[in-house]
């Protein structure tokens, strides 16, 4: 069965090799999309829902500089570093992360699976 919850995180970044704008330093209003499989429980549910929010909340990088995290933070990588960070995390739950997407703006997302 799968599940999916939609988290959101503050942060900041810049691009240090890419020649325009994003060079310098500047905010996101992130959304994090996960899609997350696991056996139903006898309690009818995957997870309780309140429990897997607080994992994912307690792991995203909220009010940080994505630079301190990874040197060069672009929404693919920080996508490839958050679905292999929570992923392992969720693993300890006996939940499988299938799919992330990170969203940096309304129309723009980069997308992590296995």
């Amino acid at each position: 069965m799968l599940i999916k919850l939609i988290r959101s995180f503050s942060s900041a970044h810049h691009l240090p090799g890419y020649n325009g704008q994003c060079r310098q330093l500047h905010g996101h209003t992130w959304k994090a999309v996960f899609i997350i499989e696991g056996p139903i429980q006898p309690s009818g549910m995957v997870c309780d829902f309140k429990v897997v929010k607080k994992l994912l909340d307690d792991n995203l990088p909220d009010h940080r500089l994505l630079n301190d995290i990874l040197p060069n933070p672009t929404a693919e990588l920080l996508a490839e570093h958050l679905f292999k960070h929570i992923g392992a995390e969720l693993k300890k739950l006996n939940l499988t992360l299938k799919i992330l997407e990170i969203w940096e703006s309304d129309n723009a997302a980069a997308i992590a699976q296995n």
